[in-house]
């Protein structure tokens, strides 16, 4: 709604908090994993129902590219914290990195490391498909029709529902 380069100052603020969140994941399953391995499952599953409840607000809710008159548009620096306030005050990041990062853990191995390497490498596609989408986004803002902006919620809360499943069945 705000174009490039608000886009692209949200992004910086949610690599910021994306970052932070990679760091609590780190010390969090580093700390588990001392402690006990089945809070792997408890916390895989719980990611795996907020991905399906995510799933269906998409496809539940109502979503609009529309700004109410007569606001203004934030300074960058605010654009850059509001990103990093949106990826701290939605779980969904918290839990999808907690439980989609241990999938790929090795205990045997030192835990906090491997998942910084791999929240690392998530935030490097997150970046890069979150400012394509920023790039997208503010070039095709006017060609996205109420009709579309539905179906490409719809989309995306079938793809999360999908993924909440498959996180749930895959062993």
């Amino acid at each position: 709604a705000r174009g490039l380069a608000g886009g692209f100052a949200q992004e910086l603020g949610a690599q910021i908090g994306r970052f932070t969140v990679v760091l609590l994941v780190a010390v969090a399953l580093t700390a588990v994993t001392a402690v006990i391995s089945a809070a792997f499952d408890i916390v895989k599953y719980a990611g795996a129902a907020y991905l399906i409840w995510i799933g269906w607000r998409y496809l539940t809710q109502r979503h609009t590219l529309a700004i109410a008159p007569g606001v203004s548009a934030p300074s960058r620096g605010r654009q850059v914290l509001q990103g990093f306030i949106v990826v701290w005050t939605n779980p969904k990041a918290l839990i999808f990195l907690g439980a989609f990062l241990p999938q790929f853990v090795s205990a045997e191995h030192g835990t906090f490391g491997q998942v910084v390497v791999l929240g690392l490498l998530f935030m490097l596609v997150a970046g890069a498909s979150d400012s394509m989408y920023a790039i997208l986004g503010g070039r095709a803002r006017g060609l996205l029709s109420v009709a579309r902006v539905r179906l490409l919620s719809s989309v995306s809360g079938m793809i999360l529902m999908a993924g909440g499943i498959w996180l749930a069945l895959v062993k």
